[in-house]
């Protein structure tokens, strides 16, 4: 294992066009940066042609950025956090784990200064982006989306005594020997949830991160499943 390298999972599911608009630039900052970073896409259950058009796209930009590793296709749709699973398990080797959203919210910048932070680190800690704790940055979010996360994060608080303001940010850090324990059970949006408790229970720092964030059209995180977060923080605490 390599403590100096991260590898940095992309899921994507039916999210072909916005990552096509994302990953250029974000391959350009890491290539710019001195750290080593491998970058693995997880394609989770899109339709075939959509599947085909990010495969041309991903063997176009690893010309000239290897470090980008070739596209893994799941056969079925499992949801965000299966497909983090997978490309975590699929390239062993790396210190730290890595993942940001494919609809390019977070700004590259903010996801190369999020790295750089957790390789400084003394020791093993989590470290997570957050859309709540700066007046500096720039923060574009939908008022529904506003307020639904705020909704779920104080219950969050209440309901599983998580001291964080923002548990749903996709921009997450880990030390791999996290990973590396017993199986994840949530598949979905809440495995960012999983993560935390699991990060709480081995008793790992968790260090948050003030970031910008550009809400972008066409989430897939809508009503329904915001309803099956808050029956996954519930379960969870089970």
């Amino acid at each position: 294992m390599n403590p100096h390298r991260t590898l940095l999972v992309i899921p994507c599911y039916r999210d072909g066009e916005r990552l096509a608009d994302f990953l250029p630039g974000l391959c350009a900052a890491l290539e710019t940066g001195r750290d080593e970073v491998d970058v693995q896409v997880v394609e989770d259950g899109s339709p075939h042609a959509e599947q085909l058009e990010l495969e041309g796209v991903i063997t176009s930009l690893r010309q000239r950025h290897p470090f980008l590793l070739p596209l893994v296709i799941c056969p079925v749709n499992r949801g965000k956090g299966h497909a983090i699973q997978t490309g975590w398990t699929g390239a062993p080797g790396a210190g730290w784990l890595a993942f940001v959203d494919a609809d390019g919210a977070v700004p590259a910048a903010e996801v190369v200064a999020l790295l750089a932070l957790a390789l400084r680190s003394p020791g093993p800690a989590v470290f997570i982006g957050d859309r709540t704790l700066s007046h500096e940055k720039t923060v574009q979010r939908f008022w529904h989306r506003r307020l639904g996360s705020r909704l779920f994060n104080a219950w969050v608080r209440l309901w599983l005594r998580l001291g964080l303001t923002d548990t749903q940010c996709g921009l997450k850090v880990i030390p791999a020997s996290l990973h590396a324990q017993a199986p994840w059970r949530e598949d979905g949006f809440a495995f960012d949830l999983e993560l935390l408790l699991r990060a709480r229970a081995t008793s790992l720092p968790i260090f948050t991160q003030p970031i910008e964030w550009r809400e972008k059209p066409g989430s897939s995180l809508g009503p329904r499943a915001m309803l099956g977060l808050f029956l996954a923080a519930y379960r969870l605490r089970r």
